[in-house]
């Protein structure tokens, strides 16, 4: 046997060891909100953000990362929900999301604080139903809001801990820092006036796919590749494809979260092995939109995911668009080799 193959098993073996290890971990972490779900209504959904916010962080940056973007979801989904009439108020977060994304791209740690412009978003759309459906919002909804998605980040954290062994935070040379903060600065700007245009038509819009897929599909250190927007497009609308199907079929509750969790550990596994970022895309799309519960006709509810996901894409090419005109004064999409600092 040649020393090529023996190394290739070797790490096949170590792969399949790394995602068993994910899946027993999520499976032991998504028990206890699975179980008290049968008793409470929503806490499984609340109990999801802190599972995703914490999943992410951890993979990102270890303990530590992960604990601060459980505490920056449940801090700004909080405020999102107590604010929520107040549409001015929510754009100004999103624009503040966006420009703290942008700064953590410049350090080189964007990846790391990704989820909260990606699911604060959720929370202004609509607040988890918890112990009713709509919820009564007051101080009690407040506290088990933030009580469930903080036991459960750090239930989470402790466990990949044990699981998946120690991990932190490595940053990436930023080429261009203040263009880094620029692009998140735009991003922001255009996901809180897709936020105002999406609260204020009469149409009940599921405008969070928009910023989903536009902070999915961000670059802020490469600004554009043709190449790898195609596969993150291709990965999404692959993720919404999926769950149209699901869509059609009567699924019990508990079966639509368990496909929900296997999503988030095909996601984490492939963001691991840095596999194709359409993958990565296509289990977090799954993952992310099915968390959703949603009582739109099924019908409206898969051309909005469509037509939403192409509109994020568009207005993803338009802040690279932009960013060029403003950091480079050029027509263009990719970053030129000699960045300006």
């Amino acid at each position: 046997m040649h020393v090529s193959d023996t190394s290739d098993m070797k790490t096949r073996r170590k792969t399949m060891m790394l995602a068993a290890k994910l899946l027993v971990a999520l499976v032991v972490v998504a028990a206890p909100a699975l179980i008290t779900a049968s008793f409470v209504p929503g806490v499984s959904a609340v109990a999801f953000y802190g599972v995703l916010a914490a999943t992410f962080g951890w993979m990102s940056g270890g303990p530590r990362v992960a604990a601060a973007v459980v505490v920056g979801l449940t801090v700004f989904g909080s405020i999102s929900i107590l604010l929520r009439d107040q549409i001015w108020a929510l754009a100004l977060i999103l624009v503040l999301l966006g420009v703290g994304y942008g700064y953590a791209a410049s350090r080189g740690i964007g990846k790391a604080v990704l989820q909260l412009p990606i699911l604060v978003p959720y929370f202004m759309h609509s607040p988890p139903a918890l112990f009713r459906d709509p919820p009564a919002i007051g101080p009690q909804y407040f506290l088990w809001l933030a009580v469930i998605m903080l036991v459960m980040g750090a239930w989470t954290i402790l466990i990949l801990r044990v699981a998946g062994g120690e991990r932190h935070l490595s940053p990436v040379e930023a080429p261009a820092p203040r263009v880094a903060i620029a692009y998140g600065t735009i991003l922001g700007i255009i996901s809180s006036a897709v936020m105002v245009v999406g609260t204020t038509t009469e149409l009940e819009t599921h405008w969070v796919w928009v910023t989903l897929t536009l902070y999915v599909l961000a670059d802020p250190q490469h600004l554009f590749t043709p190449a790898k927007m195609v596969g993150r497009v291709s990965g999404t609308l692959a993720g919404f494809i999926v769950v149209s199907l699901l869509t059609l079929m009567p699924l019990p509750e508990l079966v639509v979260e368990i496909i929900a969790l296997l999503a988030l550990w095909m996601c984490a596994v492939f963001m691991l092995l840095n596999r194709p970022y359409w993958q990565y895309a296509f289990f977090l799309t799954v993952a992310v939109v099915l968390m959703d519960t949603s009582d739109v006709d099924t019908l409206l509810l898969d051309t909005e995911r469509f037509g939403f996901t192409i509109f994020g894409a568009a207005l993803s090419i338009l802040t690279a668009l932009v960013v060029n005109l403003i950091a480079y004064r050029r027509v263009a999409l990719t970053a030129p080799d000699q960045v300006m600092r």
